[in-house]
C-alpha cells in the first residue's frame, strides 16, 4: 500500500481557514464527504474527537495525525491539511500544528489503518519531506512530494543484498 493511493487531489487542502482543533477536524472531514468516502461526516467527526479524548493525535513538531474508524467510512483514505497559523491541538510539546494528515477508515480495517499512520509518521520525520510540505502551495505539489516518498519506500525494498552486501545495478 503506497501512500499516493490513499490520498488524491481532492483530499488536500494547502490553506486551512479554521484556527481550533475541533474546527479544522470537521473542515477536513467535509473532504470526506464531499469526495464519497465518509457518508456521514458528523459521525465521522465524533470517531476522531473520541480518538483525540483519549490522547491528542499532535506528535509534536508541528504535525497531527487524527485518526479514526467509523462505520460511515466506505473504504481507507487519507486527507492532508495546512495551517498558515497554526492550531492547538494539545500537543505534547506545547507548539501549534501547521501539518495534519486524517484518516478515515472503516471498522474493519486495522492492519491497514495502522499501516496509513506508520507510513505518514514516517513521511514527517524526514526533515526534507516535511519542510516541502510546509513550502507547497498547490495541491499538485504535494502529490508530488507524497509520490516521491513512495517512490523512496519502493527504491529501498528493491535493495537486493548477496553474502551481507548490497548488490548495486
Amino acid at each position: 500500500m503506497l501512500l499516493g493511493e490513499l490520498i488524491n487531489e481532492n483530499l488536500i487542502n494547502y490553506d486551512i481557514k479554521s484556527n481550533d482543533k475541533q474546527a479544522v477536524i470537521k473542515e477536513i472531514a467535509d473532504m470526506f464527504l464531499k469526495g464519497g468516502y465518509v457518508s456521514d461526516s458528523d459521525v465521522f467527526c465524533k470517531s476522531i474527537m473520541n480518538r483525540e479524548e483519549i490522547e491528542s493525535t499532535a506528535i509534536g513538531d508541528g504535525i497531527a495525525i487524527p485518526h479514526g474508524r467509523s462505520n460511515t467510512v466506505k473504504s481507507l483514505k487519507v486527507a492532508f491539511g495546512k495551517s498558515s497559523n497554526g492550531v492547538n491541538f494539545n500537543a505534547a510539546d506545547k507548539k501549534p500544528v501547521y501539518i495534519i494528515f486524517m484518516i478515515a477508515a472503516p471498522i474493519d480495517a486495522r492492519k491497514e489503518y495502522l499501516q496509513a499512520v506508520a507510513k505518514i509518521a514516517r513521511l514527517l520525520k524526514s526533515r526534507v519531506m516535511k519542510e516541502a510540505l510546509l513550502a507547497s502551495e498547490t495541491t499538485k505539489n504535494v502529490m508530488k512530494i507524497i509520490k516521491d516518498f513512495d517512490k523512496m519506500l519502493i527504491e529501498d525494498i528493491r535493495v537486493e543484498t548477496k553474502e551481507g552486501r548490497v548488490i548495486h545495478k
